[in-house]
């Protein structure tokens, strides 16, 4: 008799234990299938630019659940898409904010930094050119290409705008920043403005070793020699650079 209600007792608890696992593997598939919901809503919204609500849907998986780490993964992607489709229509503000806040060790990271240099040039540039607005209207093609070659001769402004065109190892950007410094040399007012803006030139030169950029900066000085030299206060310093960037093409 001892020997049948003990069997009674294991087959039930036999029974009741197989109950609970057969309903935990029903909660944990539920479970499952939520996050996987969840992940996949996410990661679809991201794909179409609905980045809110990417990341409301991606925030709704737990750290318990295995689409966590992928999900964590997206919703740092999201600022640097966001600060792309910001750059695309041209909202540079917003854009610089969103790549500011992509991680550092971001799989976007390098390339944020980029976009941000690239922005900071480009609104840089833009505020050194003197607008159209600003000086005489007119319907010549040769006029208007003078006016947009006319720019602020801040030299403060144009040393960022160089620092940047070399952070960014862009030679096309390090070019045009020289014709601003060549301009600037052209148009200075004073030897103070002409001595800083031969630096500048002399710095660039200096930091940057491709061919073309010196064979610029020494086509500049040697078809403007005869006018430079008249300067006596200048004629070292441009004595000094023309032998540097002969040296250098040798």
């Amino acid at each position: 008799m001892k020997i049948k209600i003990s069997n009674k007792k294991s087959n039930f608890i036999i029974a009741l234990f197989l109950c609970i696992l057969l309903c935990g593997c029903s909660w944990f598939g539920d479970y499952a299938q939520h996050g996987n919901d969840s992940y996949e809503a996410g990661k679809k919204a991201l794909n179409e630019g609905k980045f809110e609500l990417a990341k409301a849907k991606l925030r709704e998986i737990s750290p318990e659940s295995p689409y966590y780490p992928q999900a964590v993964w997206l919703i740092q992607k999201v600022p640097f898409k966001k600060g792309i489709d910001a750059y695309e229509k041209q909202q540079l503000e917003v854009a610089i904010s969103e790549f500011s806040k992509v991680p550092l060790h971001g799989e976007h990271y390098s390339e944020a930094q980029h976009y941000i240099d690239l922005i900071n040039y480009e609104m840089l540039y833009d505020q050194l050119r003197i607008s159209s607005k600003n000086s005489h209207h007119s319907n010549s093609s040769q006029e208007k290409k003078a006016e947009e070659i006319k720019f602020n001769y801040d030299i403060v402004l144009i040393t960022k705008l160089v620092d940047i065109a070399e952070k960014m190892g862009d030679s096309k950007k390090v070019i045009e920043s020289i014709d601003i410094v060549i301009s600037g040399i052209k148009h200075s007012s004073s030897r103070s403005q002409t001595e800083d803006f031969l630096m500048l030139l002399e710095k660039i030169v200096s930091k940057n070793k491709e061919k073309r950029i010196h064979e610029k900066a020494l086509n500049f000085l040697l078809a403007d020699f005869s006018e430079l030299y008249q300067k006596a206060e200048i004629r070292p310093q441009i004595f000094q650079l023309v032998g540097n960037l002969k040296m250098e093409l040798m």
